[in-house]
């Protein structure tokens, strides 16, 4: 599952990249593996999302462009804190959102009013968090969404009004802030897809900046309704391409199964996609920062969250957003920092690591009792997939796995009850399990550990290895029915730098 890098493949993959960019200047690539532009994304591997614009200051996730420019007032705004926290956290790169649904800004456009140009503090954030990158050495990539509910434009019912505002926008940020790796376009369900007119954008942005890679939210369709979004789990090699030209592919803020596919459907040609994950620092699920101190998740998740939407080729950007201040939150920042220690990546000196050989995939698996839905069988607990989930049918239950294996890593995920808040996106966990032991059996059944919640994520490291053919996670008390999406068993030894996989 996981091995070292292979050092000359990295050496020839960056040959390629110079002695194919010609290529890359004209087409997307319709080879069966990563193009040489593909392999740079998937060696950075993970980023910073970072969310901060009108919605910071007004509570709110999405806003109808009609927030009073007045209202953004950072004042302590820092966008070289942003970044050096980025660095110190491990990330390679951030994305910053630049224009969200709303329309704001967060750069001096000549396009429109609603900008930082016209509010209290007219700092050009995507050039001091541009400079700030150049400072410390990390890449930058840019949010841009299509969506706008501020500009007259966008509503006009000739699509080329708006697309021609979007260009003159794009030749704004791709020709004044430096290298941009990444663009990443968002909202394309408010209006039919080939109003976009991606191909003629695409084109656009390829000839500012060749290198620059393009994808769009909610990438890869249904086949039998291609403007379906198709989730990550649910996604089948050759699945037909939403929104094309692209260069890797979205789906926020889903996760991909562990043996998720790469190659999809453009006109009955294959193209290889990564996927980009998108994930939340706040346990809450907020996107923008909110007034209130919000809890970060837990490391123990980030940890198996890092290991898994890194593995297999794919990237991980995790939004840190800064407060009303403009600053990023101590906590948040200590937690991300933590998360980089745990993973041997802090100040990004060291290659992305990977997660440990999970010996438990599709073992055979029973449970004491199982909820009537079949969706939720024992098998769920296991199985390629973190977004699915056994779920016991009384409080007191068990779930008993054939091994036969010597291991001393034990992680278990339970599946929360999810209870919606007032801004329509944050939500709160809660989770169920008030205590549990775990019991292996190699002859007889022997209790190696005794725990109280479980919570999103818990990482259980034996004092020694133990042999065990079979494995027992047995639930002795509970607030409510449990449900579990993840149960793996490791050999820490197994443990490697990630490798990176070269396709067909």
């Amino acid at each position: 599952m996981f091995v070292q890098f292979n050092r000359s493949k990295i050496i020839k993959g960056t040959l390629l990249l110079f002695l194919a960019l010609p290529f890359f200047l004209i087409s997307v690539s319709k080879a069966q593996k990563p193009s040489a532009l593909q392999l740079s994304q998937i060696k950075r591997g993970y980023g910073m999302f970072i969310h901060f614009g009108l919605n910071t200051f007004n509570e709110t996730e999405w806003s109808d462009g009609k927030l009073p420019v007045s209202s953004y007032q950072p004042d302590q705004l820092d966008c070289d804190q942003w970044v050096k926290t980025a660095k110190e956290a491990g990330f390679r790169y951030v994305i910053l959102v630049t224009k969200h649904h709303d329309g704001f800004a967060l750069w001096n456009s000549k396009y429109t009013d609603y900008d930082v140009a016209s509010s209290p503090v007219k700092t050009d954030v995507v050039a001091a968090v541009a400079k700030a990158c150049k400072k410390y050495g990390i890449e930058l990539g840019l949010y841009y969404s299509l969506w706008d509910r501020h500009e007259p434009s966008h509503n006009d019912p000739n699509p080329d009004a708006y697309v021609s505002f979007m260009k003159k926008q794009l030749t704004e940020l791709l020709s004044n802030y430096g290298n941009i790796c990444e663009l990443w376009f968002d909202g394309g369900w408010a209006k039919k897809d080939a109003d976009w007119k991606l191909a003629e954008v695409y084109a656009h942005i390829k000839k500012l900046q060749p290198g620059c890679l393009v994808t769009v939210n909610h990438t890869i369709g249904k086949k039998e309704n291609i403007t379906a979004v198709q989730q990550p789990e649910d996604m089948q090699e050759g699945d037909p391409i939403r929104f094309w030209p692209v260069d890797f592919r979205t789906k926020d803020p889903n996760l991909a199964r562990w043996d998720d596919p790469k190659l999809y459907m453009y006109n009955k040609e294959n193209h290889y996609l990564i996927l980009e994950h998108t994930l939340c620092l706040s346990d809450r699920w907020n996107w923008f920062q909110k007034k209130a101190i919000l809890p970060a998740r837990g490391v123990d998740e980030l940890e198996e969250l890092f290991y898994w939407t890194t593995a297999n080729n794919n990237i991980m950007i995790l939004n840190v957003p800064p407060d009303q201040h403009g600053r990023i939150r101590a906590h948040e920042s200590a937690r991300i920092i933590e998360l980089a220690e745990r993973v041997g990546i802090k100040g990004g000196k060291k290659p992305l690591s990977a997660g440990y050989q999970n010996l438990a995939f599709n073992a055979a698996i029973k449970a004491s009792s199982t909820d009537s839905d079949p969706k939720r069988g024992a098998e769920k607990a296991n199985d390629y997939s973190l977004e699915t989930w056994w779920t016991a049918g009384d409080s007191i239950a068990s779930l008993e796995m054939d091994l036969n294996k010597k291991i001393n890593r034990i992680t278990i995920m339970e599946q929360p009850e999810m209870k919606s808040l007032s801004d329509g996106f944050s939500t709160i966990r809660n989770f169920h399990v008030q205590h549990f032991s775990i019991a292996i059996f190699d002859g007889t059944w022997k209790t190696v550990y005794k725990g109280d919640e479980i919570g999103a994520c818990k990482i259980i490291t034996l004092p020694k290895y133990e042999h065990a053919a079979k494995i027992r996670l047995s639930i002795t008390a509970s607030n409510g029915i449990p449900s579990i999406s993840h149960f793996a068993v490791s050999d820490t030894k197994s443990k490697s730098l990630r490798k990176i996989n070269y396709g067909k």
